[in-house]
């Protein structure tokens, strides 16, 4: 799905802050015109199967089937300062509803996302989830990122530094027999399970930093837009 992008510079803005960073929000309000809709199956065939019966070969060739099927809308939002914008959003819209429309990105960024959609003669609003910015999604990813990678590089060290005394204790004596080279060893072990724990760990930790921070920036964005309708307004 296309998701339309809008300039800073258009529409009232507001300010605001997401998961740390400073945003910025514009919008439209307007009528909605020309809806478009149509519907796109993605289709597959399965592989051909074939049989010999004596000398005749019988080939099986599949009809193809509906994998899944993308549904598209688009509209156009005209202000009645003469303002408008083509929107490429799934949405529940006709033909001469009243709409809000809120994009916007973080702050340095001068073209926006779609954000937000307040169907007004219908009273329904939502959050367009997939068009958050990256930054934001991954605000404080990259602090979480340094320190495992310095833990990392500490187990690293632990293991060269065990791999080394293995080597010097294994070069004077028997290998297996010395205490010491046995210590080392199971060292090593010790720390290359610990190293692949921590890097499940990490992953997984990053996976619900990011589902933590979309759930926050759209529970901001959803509650600072609804508790402003003086924004809305001046759209």
């Amino acid at each position: 799905m296309f998701l339309p992008c809008f300039s800073e510079g258009f529409g009232h803005g507001m300010d605001i802050e997401l998961c740390g960073k400073p945003f910025w929000l514009h919008g439209i309000r307007g009528t909605v015109h020309s809806v478009r809709q149509w519907s796109e199956d993605i289709t597959y065939r399965p592989p051909a199967s074939s049989m010999k019966v004596g000398d005749t070969l019988f080939v099986d060739i599949p009809a193809e089937k509906t994998f899944s099927t993308r549904h598209y809308q688009k509209f156009w939002v005209v202000a009645s300062d003469g303002r408008q914008f083509q929107v490429d959003v799934p949405c529940q819209v006709r033909e001469g509803q009243q709409v809000c429309l809120v994009w916007g990105n973080v702050k340095g960024e001068k073209v926006g996302r779609m954000l937000y959609i307040r169907n007004l003669s219908l009273g329904h609003s939502s959050i367009v989830h997939n068009t958050l910015p990256w930054s934001v999604l991954f605000a404080s990813v990259g602090r979480m990122t340094a320190r495992a990678l310095m833990v990392l590089l500490v187990l690293a060290l632990i293991l060269k530094g065990a791999d080394i005394f293995r080597n010097l204790v294994g070069h004077y004596t028997r290998q297996g027999t010395n205490p010491l080279w046995l210590v080392a060893t199971w060292v090593m072990v010790a720390v290359i399970l610990l190293g692949a724990l921590f890097v499940v760990i990490g992953f997984l930790r990053v996976l619900w930093r990011l589902f933590q921070n979309k759930r926050q920036a759209i529970q901001t964005l959803s509650t600072t837009i609804n508790s402003n309708p003086r924004f809305l307004e001046s759209l």
